[in-house]
């Protein structure tokens, strides 16, 4: 791991261990909408393969900072701070990494998995079968969850968020008020799935 990233997670390890924020056993908690999707929360210790917009990935971190949670955002560095604010998520307890280097990224989210209940995190091009293996490991360790932005071997399911509705935008004018957003997960060839109406700020 490079030096400027060692520093970083030394620097975020200490911050969020003066808090008291191991993730809940068994399960990450959802926010309200998503209940119907997972009646029982996202399984602790597992990966979710994500596509599509980033609203729903939002209303994934949205449920367990609620619930008081530390959580966790990796590579994503346009990430919309007061959509995420929308949506519930407590911006005190989100650990944003913009940049990551691709030698690095799976250490980084393995440390942060330890501290955060839930991680969302943009994948290298390139990870080997046994760099997945000991993060999975770690997972299952920490009780967190982890959502990649892309395809991820061995999910645990696949999720596909897409806005399917805008409010007050009229031929490329007006004030935006609300939308919708379709978030369907396929699990074991089963695919379930729900449309929830996405805050907007006034």
């Amino acid at each position: 791991m490079s030096a400027p990233t060692v520093t970083r997670m030394a620097q975020l390890h200490e911050l969020l261990q003066r808090h008291e924020t191991s993730p809940a056993a068994g399960s990450v908690p959802v926010h309200p909408g998503l209940v119907p999707l997972f009646p029982r929360g996202l399984r602790a210790g597992a990966v979710y393969s994500l596509h599509g917009s980033m609203s729903a990935a939002l209303a994934l971190l949205a449920g367990p900072s609620m619930a008081g949670s530390w959580c966790g955002v990796v590579g994503v560095p346009d990430l919309g701070i007061e959509a995420a604010a929308d949506w519930g998520v407590w911006l005190d307890r989100l650990a944003l990494i913009p940049h990551v280097p691709a030698e690095d990224w799976t250490s980084v989210v393995a440390a942060l998995v330890e501290v955060s209940a839930l991680v969302v995190a943009t994948p290298p091009e390139r990870i080997t079968p046994g760099e997945v293996s000991r993060l999975l490991a770690r997972l299952r360790t920490s009780g967190s969850t982890l959502v990649v932005l892309g395809d991820w071997p061995r999910a645990a399911a696949t999720l596909t968020g897409r806005v399917v509705r805008w409010d007050g935008l009229y031929d490329g004018h007006g004030h935006l008020c609300g939308g919708a957003l379709h978030l369907e997960v396929t699990e074991r060839h089963h695919t379930r799935h729900v449309e929830l109406e996405m805050p907007v700020r006034p």
